[in-house]
């Protein structure tokens, strides 16, 4: 049996870190009387598959939907997939090697900026598309940085007054829908300056249960009154780490997101804050049942503090 800490320390990994994925369940520590995790045998071994997985830059989701699946399938089919998104990296960089090679050559004798800029110019239109799809990489962000999460955004939200509504069921999102929507709608509150539009889980799902919570927030004025059944709130603001996320991979974007704050060297999460998904695109689009999961967007919110 070893410590939480002395487990941390063999593995080069933090604390938080393990108690994130036994807060994910692919993880289980008993307690001394002194209030200290210890992790026996088997969760040793399996805090050192984790470790191999990641070392592989599998994302953490799907680490966890192959521990909680817990059969041959699941670590198949995972290792499978992330082959597929390595070798579309590694074509990603072979062409933009390629282009930057060919680029490098020509400009060689380049003497100023304008012809560098020419030079790129006439690089753009002499590839086919047909044959080479760098110009496109090359403007697809999302497709290629976003994914690495090199792009975490640092923001500090203000403090703000907010009417709120929770649910509770097998499936509160859409049953907190059912009345937070025409509320926002019937109000125009999405068309108030200084709207913003949260929502988080509020209690998060429990093993074993398929009861858990959803809350959603919108900004009001100060003196607006909040009808029954939503409460009027006052949200003290806070220093967030920021990515978008679109809805049909949100889990997996929360679980980069996380390993991202987690590994930061000058952030900690802050646990005493409250997580938040923000609704950043028009919200009629985003409430349109017409619009698959796909093409709505949310920005995933982690609360931190300067280390």
């Amino acid at each position: 049996m070893l410590r939480i800490g002395e487990a941390a320390k063999q593995f080069s990994i933090s604390n938080r870190t393990l108690r994130h994925w036994e807060s994910a369940g692919i993880l289980k520590s008993t307690r001394a009387e002194n209030g200290y995790r210890h992790y026996d045998r088997e969760n040793m071994a399996r805090i050192n598959q984790i470790v191999m997985l990641r070392r592989l830059k599998m994302p953490i989701a799907d680490i966890e939907r192959i521990f909680i699946d817990d059969g041959v399938d699941a670590v198949y089919n995972a290792l499978c997939s992330h082959l597929e998104t390595i070798r579309q990296d590694a074509s990603v960089y072979h062409a933009l090697i390629a282009f930057v090679e060919r680029l490098v050559s020509k400009i060689r004798d380049a003497e100023n900026p304008a012809q560098v800029f020419s030079c790129l110019e006439e690089q753009y239109a002499a590839f086919d598309s047909r044959h080479d799809y760098v110009p496109q990489i090359l403007l697809s962000e999302r497709e290629t940085l976003m994914e690495k999460l090199n792009n975490v955004r640092i923001v500090r939200l203000p403090a703000m007054t907010v009417a709120s509504y929770r649910a509770e069921s097998a499936s509160p999102e859409n049953d907190c829908a059912k009345i937070f929507s025409p509320f926002v709608l019937e109000n125009n509150l999405h068309k108030r300056d200084g709207y913003r539009n949260f929502g988080f889980n509020n209690p998060s799902p429990s093993e074993g249960s398929p009861v858990y919570g959803y809350e959603m927030w919108v900004t009001v004025p100060e003196a607006f009154t909040v009808p029954a059944p939503l409460v009027k709130k006052q949200f003290g603001g806070g220093l967030y780490a920021s990515v978008s996320a679109a809805m049909s991979e949100i889990g997996e974007r929360w679980g980069q997101l996380h390993a991202w704050c987690e590994g930061s060297d000058r952030y900690n999460v802050d646990f005493s804050h409250q997580w938040l998904e923000e609704c950043s695109m028009d919200y009629e689009t985003f409430i349109s049942a017409e619009i698959p999961d796909g093409e709505k967007q949310l920005d995933l919110l982690e609360p931190i503090v300067a280390k």
